[in-house]
């Protein structure tokens, strides 16, 4: 037999597996996975001796995913109801006895008149060096507390299990998640300082001995209130974040993972006479 004068090889790829790995499937971008759908730890395949083990990591991957939504909706829930307080201006309010038909308020923009037969007129403040130092540290505060709620909610959406962002890097996610419960800590805190100081400040001007017992006193507005929602909401987020993820990982750290066994090309080569 003759050997044909050009030879050619032939190259043949076996035992690959169709499903694409969680690399391949990273690059394609950002996307939303269902909670609990694969045995997953923090977006990255693992296999498991037993069963048992298997549906235990399972459990716990839905769980915490749960666990991140219900903070991610508590959380900017507080968000919002920080952002309204902030633009309220009924913070304090006070009926004059002398003229029952205007309520007069105090927010940390302006100041307002409403009447019972007209309208609301309201006038903004002048100068922001000019104020006095109780509205100006709560509108620096408030503000404080936009900003950090904002960074908790997309630090919280980015480290989240059921998002696949940053190609999936487990220790990248977990530090995303516990950045985002901090986030949301400090902005529960910025929110609740200014508030309960403005709401001690009037007890105390309330009660003020000195002050004849005719003259109109300053109450609480709807402002504070809310205010109030919004930082318990946001520091109950925060604390579930970093108490769930936290517990998460040293329940998973009890488990022995494996990483996944990827089947390797195998390549041969036919030659033809």
């Amino acid at each position: 037999m003759s050997r044909d004068s050009s030879d050619f090889t032939q190259f043949a790829l076996t035992g690959v597996s169709e499903q694409p790995s969680w690399n391949e499937k990273s690059m394609t971008g950002t996307f939303i996975e269902p909670c609990g759908t694969e045995t997953t730890f923090s977006g990255v395949a693992v296999e498991l001796d037993r069963p048992s083990e298997r549906h235990m990591v399972t459990e716990m991957g839905s769980k915490l995913c749960l666990y991140q939504r219900a903070t991610f909706f508590l959380s900017l829930l507080g968000w919002v109801c920080s952002l309204v307080a902030t633009m309220l201006q009924q913070w304090l309010i006070m009926n004059s006895d002398l003229v029952q038909t205007e309520t007069f308020s105090i927010g940390i923009w302006e100041t307002c008149v409403a009447q019972d037969d007209g309208p609301v007129q309201c006038k903004g403040y002048d100068s922001f060096l000019g104020l006095p130092d109780d509205i100006k540290l709560t509108r620096i505060l408030m503000c404080t507390s936009i900003v950090l709620g904002l960074l908790g909610l997309f630090f919280s959406l980015s480290g989240s299990a059921s998002i696949t962002c940053f190609n999936n890097n487990e220790t990248t996610k977990e530090r995303l998640a516990v950045s985002g419960g901090i986030f949301y800590l400090l902005a529960g805190t910025t929110t609740f300082a200014p508030v309960t100081y403005i709401a001690h400040m009037t007890v105390v001007k309330f009660w003020d001995a000195a002050i004849p017992s005719f003259v109109p006193r300053w109450e609480f507005g709807p402002a504070l209130f809310v205010g109030w929602v919004g930082g318990f909401f946001l520091l109950l987020g925060g604390l579930i974040q970093i108490t769930s993820q936290c517990c998460f990982q040293k329940s998973m750290g009890n488990i022995q993972l494996k990483p996944p066994i990827v089947k390797r090309a195998s390549w041969y080569k036919t030659e033809y006479v």
